[in-house]
């Protein structure tokens, strides 16, 4: 194994500020102590490696996810780009591919890549191949057997394998980095079977072909390169298809006009579109109306509700949404975390957070609900239900505890 290599503190910490945008619990002061310490090259390893387990409601399934701190987060981050730091995947690779590469730019390279491929007439099929569980299922070995891995990292991830049965952690950069980075082999074989005609993102792959036999000819072996992995397709999702579906779905709700596409999602019961719309449309008072039903019915779009009444919290049917989605939140943590950070953002939201959903979070597990837990409870006085602070906290209560002072992030990318 290499010793670590040193990319630049700078973008380390901005990788890491990119990050907090897909974490199960908003860090309770926006991470800014620890983006800080990474800036300044002073973030030390922490003493130990705690571990929660949070329930989280994903697309098709509702998953036990562990979870960690900001600062166990932000060690694995500097830990993983150290050992990155010289290792370059194949272009057509789109997904986490450097310290400073951004989601949303990577994401349209992506769309406007697949669109160039499809419009090519002689490639009128397309291969998508997508591993079965890959976050779930990579062996740790063929990360730690990996040219780049580090004897840092190495000892980090055997932890975490330990407490955990995994070896990625989702919703993680740091874990996306080394998933993107693991698969770098499969990516060498589509190099030399279909070149400049494959796209891949996360553990997902686009394959554009002349004709089904092709297709299979290339499923064949990236099945063989996976399973020499401990990896194996996804029966379900790995198809092949008219090149017309690039043009929909995700493409073309990300290209659509905001109020169109919610307006979509809602006659047609689209939770993608629903998704796309959020985050984008401005605040009005029917859409804010709507928003505690369909959280209701579609738990995993609650982020993105949160994202959007932050900007409508000011407003009648904004204020409305989120007193009723606190009624609702009581024994579910990943709402409660999600609901919590609103209400470290916004006073008035504080002081509509119940006991109950207070102390729920107090008594839990994780290190990082505690924290949110206790920013509200000190912003509203009632020191009664405050959990054991850590630290960092402790410093930001000596500093006055003002409710603007850090707040929680909950821009979002989940």
């Amino acid at each position: 194994m290499r010793g670590d290599a040193t990319p630049p503190n700078r973008a380390i910490s901005m990788g890491f500020s990119h990050d907090l945008m897909t974490d199960w619990i908003p860090d309770a002061l926006g991470a800014a102590d620890v983006t800080r310490a990474l800036a300044d090259g002073t973030l030390s390893a922490p003493p130990q490696l705690d571990i929660g387990w949070l329930r989280v409601p994903l697309a098709r399934r509702t998953e036990d996810i562990p979870v960690v701190d900001s600062t166990v987060r932000a060690h694995m981050h500097l830990l993983v780009e150290r050992s990155l730091h010289r290792h370059r995947p194949h272009p057509e690779v789109l997904s986490y591919r450097s310290t400073d590469w951004d989601y949303r730019r990577a994401y349209r390279a992506r769309r406007d890549r697949m669109h160039a491929l499809g419009r090519q007439t002689e490639l009128p099929l397309v291969l998508k191949l997508d591993i079965h569980r890959f976050g779930e299922s990579l062996p740790l070995h063929v990360l730690l057997d990996a040219p780049w891995m580090t004897d840092t990292l190495a000892q980090q991830l055997t932890e975490l394998h330990h407490k955990t049965g995994r070896s990625l952690f989702p919703g993680h950069r740091w874990a996306n980095r080394l998933g993107t980075a693991a698969l770098h082999p499969i990516d060498a074989r589509l190099t030399a079977m279909a070149p400049d005609r494959w796209i891949r993102w996360g553990d997902d792959w686009h394959v554009f072909v002349h004709d089904t036999a092709e297709a299979e000819h290339v499923r064949a072996a990236v099945k063989a390169g996976l399973e020499a992995l401990g990896l194996r397709l996804s029966a379900e999702k790995s198809t092949t298809e008219s090149v017309a579906t690039v043009f929909a779905g995700p493409a073309r709700d990300v290209a659509g006009n905001p109020p169109e596409v919610w307006r979509r999602g809602i006659q047609n019961n689209d939770v993608r579109a629903l998704r796309y719309a959020l985050p984008r449309i401005d605040p009005e008072a029917e859409v804010s109306r709507r928003i505690p039903g369909i959280v209701r019915a579609q738990p995993t779009l609650l982020p993105r509700a949160v994202y959007y009444l932050d900007r409508a919290v000011n407003t009648p049917a904004g204020h409305e949404a989120v007193r009723e989605l606190l009624e609702a939140a009581h024994p579910d943590l990943f709402a409660v975390a999600r609901l919590l950070a609103l209400a470290g953002r916004h006073q008035e939201v504080a002081s509509y957070v119940p006991d109950s959903l207070l102390a729920l979070a107090a008594d839990c597990g994780i290190a990082a609900l505690r924290e949110l837990a206790a920013r509200v409870a000190v912003c509203t006085g009632r020191r009664d239900v405050l959990p054991e602070s850590s630290q960092r906290l402790h410093q930001w209560i000596a500093q006055g505890a003002d409710i603007r002072h850090h707040p929680p992030c909950v821009a979002t990318l989940l």
